[in-house]
């Protein structure tokens, strides 16, 4: 019987197989991952290239089941957000609001946060929208 010897080097090819699968996964992944809130916006067909603002926003969100979240903070009633809102004011009374709600939502249930924040004394509120495609028609 002849004895096969031991290699002192190791195959990396397997460990490289399996480390670059996970990146590509993780890269995939990563983009659902950063997105928490699920929010089908409604469209526009000719977006202000020119609007800026001098400080960053608070967005307040408003998801199709009629929750608020300002960054990653649940807000379950229209009390508790202008709460917040107004903490928000107090801290920096120069900042604007964006609000970022689902296609879904009826006009009325995004009204009062309008009138809110108009109460508070925000500047300025956004709507965040989507672009909307332009469909040919057939014909």
């Amino acid at each position: 019987m002849q004895r096969r010897s031991l290699s002192p080097y190791i195959n990396v090819t397997p460990l490289v197989d399996v480390v670059l699968v996970l990146l590509i996964i993780f890269m995939v992944l990563t983009p659902k991952m950063l997105e928490k809130f699920q929010v089908k916006l409604p469209a526009v067909f000719h977006p202000d290239p020119k609007a800026k603002m001098s400080y960053e926003p608070v967005c307040v969100i408003i998801t199709a089941d009629g929750y608020y979240y300002i960054k990653e903070q649940i807000y379950p009633t229209l009390e508790a957000l202008e709460d917040k809102l107004r903490q928000v004011r107090q801290e920096t009374p120069n900042r604007r609001l964006t609000l970022k709600a689902d296609a879904s939502l009826e006009f009325g249930k995004i009204r009062p946060v309008l009138q809110k924040a108009k109460l508070l004394g925000f500047k300025g509120t956004g709507l965040v929208v989507g672009h909307k495609h332009k469909h040919k028609e057939q014909g």
